[in-house]
């Protein structure tokens, strides 16, 4: 069986697409796309897409001009609709070229997909394209998805982006092209050493071949696998991640780790993976950045830690919540008074670390308040709300005090949430209430003590 015969039941078999389908092909006047251009038009008139080429001149090579022309002439003979942009010299970065040609290239593609209303975009990367780049990410390390490698067809810009000989060899392209005379133009920098894909293609996939000359073959059906897998392994994690995160803010995510907590460590580190690259896009999150997320999760000696991801993304663990962020968590404090300041009696104040709140000389009527009675004499006034201190302490029954620190500690307040808690104390410095969190217990007073009433509605 022929190239085109077997290009043919490939494409009947994969179904992406239906006869008369607006497909743009990428085309670069080598080897490899012009073959693919050729096969698309020799498709059974059943399957075979409307055509639209795009072509790119990169201005890279002195032939650019000569291969400019060609394709128009290819095009206009077989009355094949051609979109064609210009990278400009003057555009041409000093370094970073291939990638920076790469993303000019797909923006022109995602254009005309746009242009032309086309649902499908085909390139033409070939089995030994995939092996260069499992070879690639293998060697340069990172998580098990990228070995994947290039996948058959995925999602590109809320289309499609095809792959249709990536089961097939270069060999095999070219002595198709060659026995179809098929013109092709050669781009010289594919013989340069100096780029990593090169060295591999020239130097390590002709061993590995010699080795075993069914390489390719195996190669793409352990992508196909490895594909399958991982999206079954996504589909049967997803449950489990909507059950233990909450998604009420996009741009922070609150996982319940008592919950994460009841699947196996491994089962953990997939929840994690998924809310990370799935879920939420936190770019370049590598195996030691994940390793440690996993090693704050289970932690439970240090309730509290931070750590900081690519472009602005923090996890941080609070208690039993880890809270993934965009931005670092802000607690602001929007007070109408400053973090130290007098308390006039029979007022209200505001607070955005604690509950509305006052000191009253009369009982306050209000639904949801919460009210407490003090004894305070003369000297005990003015009151004041100020910041925590060290050696702050309420007072306990029996006589007994506990720290403020530990009140914050057991009450599970964040470091950067205890950064805005107030206390409220007397003129000589006892703590009241450590506010909206716990008050000293009431004592009576000495002889001729008034009782004053610390009345604290909680926020909605």
């Amino acid at each position: 069986m022929n190239l085109q015969s077997r290009f043919n039941s490939y494409v009947r078999s994969a179904n992406w697409w239906h006869a008369g389908d607006k497909v743009v092909v990428a085309v670069s006047t080598g080897v490899d796309s012009m073959t693919l251009l050729f096969l698309l038009m020799h498709l059974p008139v059943d399957i075979r897409p409307t055509i639209i080429v795009a072509y790119v001149d990169h201005q890279l090579r002195a032939q650019s001009h000569v291969e400019t022309r060609y394709i128009n002439d290819y095009c206009q003979s077989h009355s094949i609709k051609l979109e064609q942009a210009v990278w400009r010299t003057d555009l041409h970065p000093e370094s970073g070229i291939e990638s920076a040609a790469r993303r000019f290239r797909y923006h022109f593609f995602q254009q005309v997909l746009d242009k032309d209303d086309a649902q499908y975009l085909l390139t033409a990367h070939h089995g030994d394209d995939l092996i260069e780049t499992v070879l690639m990410k293998l060697t340069r390390g990172g998580q098990l998805p990228s070995l994947v490698g290039i996948h058959e067809a995925r999602g590109f810009a809320g289309k499609t982006l095809i792959r249709p000989l990536l089961g097939f060899s270069k060999q095999q392209i070219r002595e198709f092209a060659a026995s179809k005379q098929i013109k092709w133009y050669e781009d010289a920098t594919n013989q340069e050493l100096s780029f990593e894909r090169n060295r591999i293609r020239h130097k390590v996939v002709p061993l590995l071949k010699q080795e075993n000359p069914q390489l390719l073959a195996h190669v793409h059906d352990y992508s196909i696998q490895l594909s399958d897998s991982m999206e079954a392994l996504a589909t049967l994690v997803e449950p489990i991640l909507t059950r233990v995160a909450n998604f009420d803010n996009p741009q922070t995510v609150k996982v319940d780790l008592q919950q994460l907590k009841q699947y196996p460590k491994s089962v953990g580190k997939q929840v994690m993976q998924q809310l990370l690259d799935h879920r939420l896009h936190v770019p370049d999150v590598s195996m030691a950045q994940l390793a440690a997320i996993i090693h704050l999760i289970d932690q439970d000696q240090k309730p509290q830690a931070k750590l900081n991801l690519a472009n602005h993304w923090r996890v941080q663990r609070e208690y039993q919540t880890l809270i993934i962020s965009k931005e670092p968590q802000i607690f602001p404090l929007k007070s109408e008074k400053s973090a130290h300041f007098m308390v006039i009696l029979d007022r209200w104040y505001s607070l955005n670390s604690s509950p509305k709140f006052g000191v009253f000389s009369k009982q306050q009527t209000l639904s949801a308040s919460r009210t407490s009675t003090f004894y305070l004499d003369d000297a005990d006034l003015p009151l004041q709300v100020r910041s925590v201190e060290p050696g702050d302490r309420v007072l306990l029954p029996q006589g007994r005090h506990q720290k403020v620190t530990r009140v914050l500690i057991n009450a599970k307040i964040s470091n950067d949430q205890r950064k805005h808690i107030r206390v409220l104390v007397t003129n000589r410095n006892t703590v009241l209430s450590v506010l909206g969190v716990k008050n000293s217990v009431t004592l009576p007073g000495s002889e001729g003590a008034k009782p004053y009433l610390l009345t604290q509605v909680p926020r909605k």
